[in-house]
């Protein structure tokens, strides 16, 4: 069998280099990747980290990224399936469905239809709401455990469904989410569908986005469809974000179906629940994820980033802002840990988290690039853009001032990240990202097209419509 070995700074797993003893990225030093630990026995995913600049001057505190991709298999190993005729533990799902008068004709004629494919993806055993909102806010067919004969019910539900009105958007989530928490299953789902602006009730997206938190706290996952170009992308990404599910933006009515259907299967046959990732951190060290969509905890030398489920056949990259407090010339701190998660069979397993380091080195005469992994690096750049994108609509959803100090910031931070590739790439990078600003300014077509593009990067979401 061939032998691997894992660089103790960079953390790239790489073959076994003949007569040498350190790696090819990066010169640090190498070890034999060792066997799984007991604590891994059974972790059928996979999970790397990785440091994207492996230096840093003596005696100043820096910034470093870490790295984390993980990926999931397309289909979870028997024994860690739940114990179901279907292979997978029984969900609740409610749709919410935006029915303002934006919704007559092609729009809602495709949702209707796309409730029904959704219906026929459901087993016995699960449970399924649906609630509608125009000026009001109504629970047409309320929770109730799904079986063939219910379908004539949901077909008699479906019928009553006409569109007019405004958008009380905040109130149909509010009655969804309580709909889909009142039978409690192993997986929730509440899935938010709406083509216009929230303008009937709360309208603030801080406070929509907290209560959206809160239900992800409960054990729901809270996905949102933006359908059209009238939409608010910045509150339908909040509420996706927070509430721990996916952001998905169609332009075709059409494909309405296959997004409804595609995000339920992705919450019916997740890979793993309740996902977080456990990091043991030198003395004084601090650690942010990029995104929001995972909280943290820190303290006593460990940080817990929730990451949440993550669906079957995905690759999930999760960048993490590592803070160091200034050391010593020579002085190495390690970062390394484990991913623990639950099976759909209820198992608790883990997955250790290879050691990376940062080694401190004389500052005088260092340089923005030493020990830049540039590999890495690329890819903590493109997340990056994709979070300054997101927060830039984020707080121009808020007020147009906090809007403008939001890109200026965003611009300078992403270029001082740039330089670690080199001074051209970073003034190519600002104009782009400056170019992307403007454009969302100027345009909320586009603005709709890059949000959704830095949603699809930052969350890894499918695209359905191919399928």
């Amino acid at each position: 069998m061939p032998k691997y070995m894992r660089c103790q700074y960079c953390g790239l797993l790489q073959d076994e280099p003949v007569g040498v003893k350190s790696c090819v990225r990066c010169g640090g030093e190498l070890e034999f990747e060792s066997a799984p630990s007991s604590s891994d026995t059974g972790s059928y995913i996979t999970a790397q980290l990785e440091l994207d600049q492996v230096k840093a001057p003596a005696g100043q505190n820096v910034d470093r990224y870490l790295l984390v991709t993980i990926r999931t298999p397309a289909q979870v190993p028997a024994e860690q399936s739940a114990a179901t005729e279907s292979g997978r533990p029984p969900l609740s799902y409610c749709a919410i469905l935006d029915v303002s008068g934006s919704m007559n004709g092609e729009k809602l004629q495709y949702s209707k239809e796309a409730i029904r494919h959704a219906v026929r993806c459901l087993h016995e055993g699960d449970i399924f709401s649906l609630v509608i909102f125009s000026n009001t806010v109504r629970c047409i067919f309320e929770p109730q455990e799904f079986s063939k004969n219910l379908q004539k019910s949901i077909e008699s539900a479906l019928s009553e469904i006409t569109a007019g009105g405004m958008t009380a958007l905040y109130d149909g989530m509010n009655l969804g989410i309580e709909k889909a928490l009142y039978k409690k299953q192993s997986s929730n789902l509440a899935l938010i569908l709406s083509d216009g602006q929230a303008n009937v009730g709360n309208t603030d997206i801080e406070y929509i986005g907290q209560h959206a938190s809160n239900a992800r706290q409960q054990g729901l996952v809270l996905s949102a469809l933006g359908v059209g170009m009238d939409y608010n992308e910045a509150l339908m990404t909040e509420i996706a974000t927070q509430g721990g599910g996916r952001f998905y933006h169609l332009q075709d009515a059409a494909h309405i179906p296959a997004y409804m259907t595609g995000e339920l299967g992705e919450v019916a046959n997740l890979a793993v629940k309740e996902a977080r990732l456990e990091l043991i951190l030198p003395p004084g060290a601090t650690v942010m994820p990029m995104s929001s969509a995972y909280p943290t905890k820190q303290g006593e030398g460990k940080a817990m980033v929730k990451l949440g489920d993550i669906p079957s056949d995905i690759e999930l990259e999760v960048p993490i802002r590592l803070t160091l407090p200034g050391q010593p010339l020579s002085t190495k701190l390690h970062v390394e840990g484990a991913l623990e998660y639950q099976s759909p069979a209820g198992n608790y397993l883990s997955h250790s988290l290879n050691r990376v380091t940062v080694r401190f080195v004389e500052h005088i005469g260092f340089k923005i690039q030493d020990g830049v992994i540039s590999p890495v690096a690329e890819r903590v750049l493109n997340q990056m853009k994709a979070s300054d994108i997101l927060n830039v609509s984020r707080a121009f959803a808020l007020n147009p001032e906090k809007g403008e100090q939001e890109m200026a910031f965003g611009l300078n931070q992403m270029r001082q990240y740039a330089v670690k590739l080199g001074e051209e790439r970073a003034e190519y990078e600002a104009k782009e990202v400056e170019e992307k600003f403007f454009a969302m300014r100027s345009s909320p077509s586009l603005s709709k097209m890059h949000v959704a593009a830095a949603f699809v990067h930052s969350r890894r979401t499918k695209d359905f419509s191919k399928k």
